[in-house]
C-alpha cells in the first residue's frame, strides 16, 4: 500500500485554484526531496529550460511545482500554472470528450465510424474502411498507419482541411481490428467527429464542456491568444533555440495546452474522486472503460479509450499517457488502485519527465520502489540485433503498387535469401534497405526513394517500409518520414521539419528468385548430385576443379541433377558447356516448364543438332524448334533457356535457336532423362565441362 505522505507536509505558498503550489516544505521528511533534487540537478546539467511537476494522492493534489524558465528570453519562471504543450496526452483528454457524448447517446463506441464522418470516408482494400469501428479508431487497431504533419508558421505549407486529410490519409492499411499501430491521424478523425456531432468547433467543444466543468482554467486547444493571462511554456530545440509555433492536421491527437496542476485535475476525474469543485463529466462506469485494454500493444500492456495500460509496472497496474514532438516531453500516470496520479511536463527533449514520473512512484510506493530498483540492478545483457533471414516465403522479387492521393507508384523490391533488401520506386535507382528487421509479423526497414507528391516534396525525408504476408501478397503502408538538421554539419538539410505521411501498399511475388543466383559455386558440387537410375548407372566421373563441373563419358550417359527449389515458370537458366571429347550433346538441359518438363539439346544426333525435346511427342531433331551448331572441340557455348507465361526461348552465344509460344503445345522429356529432373545437365557418349551456372527472374515483355 502507499505511504500517506500527504498529511504530513506543510507549505508556505499559497493555494492555486483548488490545489497546492508547493516550491518549498517545512518538514524534513518530505517524500519528494530526492525528487527535487533530481530535478534541479539534471536542468542544471542537461541545460534543461523548465520543469512543471504534480502529484495526486487520495483525492488532494499533495504536490506541485515548477522549476527553471518556462520563457528563457522573458526570463519567465515556470509554475504549475504554466501552460505546456502536451503533445499526445492531448489523446486521453479528446477521448474524454468523445465519452461524453457517448454519455449523452450521441454515438456508441462501436458504431461505424464512417457512419459519423462526412464525404471524406475511411477507405481501404475490399471496403475495409466502412467496417472501422470509432471504438478501433480511438485504440488504434483501426488499420490506419503511422501519420503525423507539423506545419511550421515560418513555412508557407498549408494546414489541410480534416476532410482533405481523411481523403488523402485516411486508407486503412490492415484490417479494422487485427494490428495495434499508433495513428495520430485516428484522433484528428475523432476530434472532427465531436465537432460534427456538438455542431460545435472541437476547440469551443472541450473548453465548455470538459476544460470548464473540470475547472482546468489554463487548458485550451492550441496556445490561447495573446491577450490570455496564462503564462506559456516556449518549445525549444536541443541546441536550446526556440521553435517557431507550429499546427498540426490531427488536433485531437497533439494540439492541447495545460498546466500540471491542470492535469492533476484531469487526473482526479479520471481517478473516480473529482475535487468538490469539479463537474462529473459522465459516469464512473464510463471513467472506468475507457482504462480497459482493448487493443493489445505486447503481452503485458495494452490501449483503451485514450489510455496505455501495463498491468504490472514494478508490480501496479498503470493507465498512462506520454507526449512526444519538437520541444516537448510529458508524460501522465495514475495508479488507480493507490490513487496516485504524477504529471511531468518539459518543454525540450528529455526523458526527464519520464525519470520524474517514476522516481515519484518509488518514493511513495515503497514494494514499487523494491521492484524498480531489483530491476535497476540486473545486469541488462546488450543483445545485438538480431540478424534478418528471411523464410522462404519472403524471399523473391516482389513487384505492385504504392496507392497515394496523387495517383499509383509502381514499386519493386528484391528479398535475397540473406537478408539483403533492395527496393525500387518507380523508374529510379535501386536503393538498399537498412535497418531491416521482422517483428510482430511484419517486415520493416528504410530506403532512400521518392514518392513525387507535394506533401512529401515540402522536405527531404526517408521512406520506411512496413509490409506484412498476407495470403500471397506483402501488404502494408510506406511511410514517408522527413529529416531535418541535428547539427551545423548537416546546414543542407531543413531546421525544422516533421511529418509522415504513409501510403497503402501490395505487392505480388513475380518470382522467388531475388536476382541472378549462383547454382554452382565453382568449388563444390553443392546441390549437384549426380544421377545413377537407368542410362546414368554406368556414368562417368564426376568432379570439380578450377571452377568447372567435369562430366566423364558415360555408357552412354552422364548427368547430374539439382537437389534444391526451384521456380516452374518466368525464369532463365544459363551456363557454360563445351564438349572434351566424343561426338554427341555435351549439354542436355532439363529444366521444368509449368507442370511438366523438357530438355534443351545442344550437339545432339551426330554432333550438331540443337532443339527442345520434346515438344507434341516430337524430339529436337523433328519438331519446330530442330537447329544446327557446328561444334567445336573444347570451346565453350553460352547458354540460356527462358521459360515465361507463354513463350520459351533459347540462345547460344547471344543467338537465338528457339522462339515459341508455348500455348497449347504439350512439353515432355524422354524417359531416360527423368533422372535430370527437376533440373539437370546431361552428356551422351560424351565428355562434357560445365561452367558458371545461374538462375534469375524473367518475365513476359
Amino acid at each position: 500500500m502507499a505511504l500517506r505522505f500527504c498529511f504530513l507536509l506543510a507549505f508556505f505558498s499559497v493555494p492555486l485554484n483548488g490545489g497546492l503550489n508547493m516550491n518549498s516544505t517545512s518538514r524534513a521528511d518530505d517524500p519528494f526531496d530526492d525528487v527535487r533534487s533530481m530535478i534541479r540537478e539534471a536542468i542544471k546539467n542537461e541545460n534543461l529550460p523548465s520543469l512543471t511537476v504534480a502529484v495526486v494522492q487520495d483525492g488532494k493534489i499533495c504536490w506541485q511545482e515548477g522549476f527553471g524558465l518556462a520563457d528563457r528570453e522573458k526570463n519567465i519562471e515556470a509554475t504549475p500554472d504554466t501552460m505546456y504543450s502536451l503533445a499526445s496526452i492531448s489523446k486521453p483528454i479528446t477521448a474524454t470528450g468523445l465519452m461524453l457524448l457517448v454519455s449523452q447517446q450521441k454515438l456508441n463506441l462501436d458504431d461505424r465510424t464512417n457512419d459519423h464522418l462526412g464525404d471524406a470516408k475511411l477507405t481501404g482494400p475490399a471496403d475495409q474502411g466502412g467496417e472501422a469501428t470509432i471504438r478501433q479508431v480511438a485504440n488504434h487497431s483501426s488499420g490506419l498507419p503511422l501519420h503525423y504533419q507539423f506545419f511550421y508558421e515560418d513555412q508557407s505549407h498549408p494546414v489541410p482541411d480534416r476532410d482533405e486529410s481523411i481523403r488523402r490519409y485516411g486508407v486503412l492499411v490492415t484490417p479494422p481490428g487485427e494490428v495495434y499501430q499508433y495513428a495520430n491521424l485516428g484522433y484528428g478523425i475523432l476530434d472532427h467527429i465531436i465537432h460534427r456531432k456538438s455542431d460545435m468547433s472541437y476547440a469551443e467543444f472541450m473548453h465548455q464542456h470538459v476544460f470548464s466543468p473540470l475547472g482546468m482554467k489554463n487548458t485550451s486547444v492550441h496556445a490561447p491568444d495573446n491577450g490570455t493571462k496564462s503564462e506559456l511554456a516556449v518549445r525549444y530545440d536541443p541546441s536550446g533555440q526556440p521553435i517557431p509555433y507550429y499546427l498540426f492536421d490531427h488536433d485531437g491527437a497533439s494540439a492541447i495546452y495545460s498546466s500540471a496542476h491542470d492535469l492533476a485535475r484531469f487526473a482526479l476525474f479520471h481517478m473516480n474522486s473529482p475535487l468538490d469543485d469539479q463537474q462529473a463529466l459522465f459516469e464512473d462506469t464510463l471513467v472506468d472503460a475507457m482504462q480497459v485494454p482493448t487493443a493489445a500493444i505486447d503481452a503485458d500492456s495494452g490501449y483503451g479509450i485514450g489510455w496505455r495500460i501495463d498491468e504490472s509496472q514494478h508490480g501496479y497496474r498503470v493507465v498512462s499517457h506520454t507526449g512526444g514532438m519538437p520541444g516537448v516531453r510529458t508524460k501522465l500516470a495514475m495508479i488507480p488502485s493507490e490513487k496516485i496520479a504524477v504529471i511531468a511536463l518539459t518543454n525540450t527533449r528529455s526523458d526527464l519527465p519520464f525519470r520524474v514520473v517514476s522516481e515519484i512512484f518509488a518514493a511513495l510506493l515503497p514494494d514499487y520502489a523494491k521492484a524498480k530498483r531489483r530491476a535497476e540492478r540486473r545486469d541488462p545483457v546488450e543483445q545485438p540485433p538480431a540478424q534478418f533471414t528471411p523464410g522462404k516465403e519472403l524471399t523473391g522479387f516482389w513487384q505492385g503498387e504504392v496507392f497515394t492521393h496523387e495517383g499509383v507508384r509502381q514499386m519493386s523490391l528484391w528479398i535475397q535469401p540473406d537478408g539483403d533488401i533492395h527496393a525500387q520506386l518507380g523508374t529510379r535507382l535501386k536503393a538498399l534497405v537498412n535497418d531491416v528487421r521482422f517483428q510482430q509479423g511484419f517486415l520493416w526497414g528504410r530506403f532512400e526513394g521518392n514518392l513525387d507528391t507535394a506533401d512529401t516534396d515540402r522536405a527531404p525525408y526517408h521512406v520506411h517500409l512496413r509490409l506484412r504476408l498476407e495470403e500471397k501478397n506483402l501488404a502494408g503502408n510506406l511511410s514517408a518520414i522527413s529529416i531535418s538538421r541535428s547539427g551545423p554539419e548537416e546546414d543542407h538539410l531543413p531546421e525544422h521539419s516533421h511529418y509522415a505521411v504513409s501510403h497503402r501498399v501490395s505487392l505480388q511475388r513475380r518470382s522467388p528468385l531475388a536476382g541472378s543466383t549462383l547454382l554452382f559455386d565453382g568449388r563444390q558440387m553443392g546441390s549437384w548430385k549426380a544421377a545413377e537410375k537407368f542410362d546414368f548407372k554406368s556414368h562417368g566421373e564426376i568432379k570439380v576443379q578450377e571452377g568447372v563441373i567435369s562430366l566423364g563419358q558415360g555408357s552412354p550417359a552422364t548427368g547430374i541433377h539439382f537437389n534444391g527449389e526451384l521456380p516452374r515458370t518466368d525464369y532463365e537458366i544459363s551456363l557454360d558447356a563445351r564438349r572434351t571429347d566424343g561426338s554427341d550433346f555435351f549439354c542436355g538441359l532439363t529444366f521444368p516448364i509449368g507442370t511438366t518438363y523438357c530438355s534443351f539439346i545442344v550437339g545432339g544426333w551426330g554432333g550438331g543438332v540443337v532443339g527442345m525435346s520434346n515438344i507434341n511427342n516430337m524430339s529436337a531433331v523433328e519438331n519446330e524448334t530442330t537447329g544446327y551448331l557446328e561444334v567445336k572441340q573444347n570451346q565453350w557455348y553460352h547458354i540460356r533457356v527462358r521459360v515465361t507465361g507463354s513463350r520459351l526461348q533459347a540462345w547460344i552465344d547471344g543467338e537465338p535457336m528457339v522462339d515459341m509460344k508455348t500455348g497449347d503445345n504439350k512439353f515432355s522429356i524422354w524417359w531416360e532423362q527423368e533422372p535430370m529432373r527437376p533440373l539437370g545437365i546431361a552428356s551422351w557418349n560424351t565428355s562434357a565441362e560445365l561452367r558458371n551456372i545461374r538462375i534469375t527472374y524473367a518475365f513476359d515483355n
